[in-house]
């Protein structure tokens, strides 16, 4: 799996957004360089605090759209819960089963949902969020 790495495309103007997008994508490359390691560490702690970070961005980022007044923000809401969701459920198989979920599972999910996203469903609030708040 190719790492996608943070560059300007991510930018979505609004710098707090932007920043928790930046810390996003430096977590999974420490997450990926620790899981290339010989003897890979636990994964629960990181799986927790990825669940965790996401979560505190969602509702962060969902705050902000509100306070903008974006307008599709029921289906933005959607697409967060969705994938809140399935973290969610990746974190509950390896609390049950650790050799039920791989590394590469975790890193693709979260990396190429999270990427696209980016790239797709929050582009769409660049005008919203870059506007000054009133």
């Amino acid at each position: 799996m190719e790492f996608v790495e943070w560059t300007e495309k991510y930018t979505v103007g609004n710098p707090l957004v932007d920043a928790y997008h930046h810390i996003f994508f430096q977590m999974v490359d420490e997450f990926r360089t620790a899981l290339a390691q010989e003897i890979p560490p636990d994964m629960e702690d990181r799986i927790a605090f990825l669940v965790d970070y996401t979560v505190m961005h969602f509702e962060s980022e969902e705050k902000l759209m509100l306070k903008a007044d974006y307008p599709d923000f029921e289906s933005h809401q959607a697409t967060h819960r969705v994938f809140r969701d399935k973290m969610l459920d990746l974190q509950r198989r390896y609390r049950l089963d650790p050799g039920a979920v791989k590394a590469d599972e975790l890193l693709c999910l979260i990396q190429d949902w999270f990427a696209n996203h980016i790239l797709g469903t929050d582009m769409e609030l660049k005008p919203y969020l870059g506007k000054p708040n009133p």
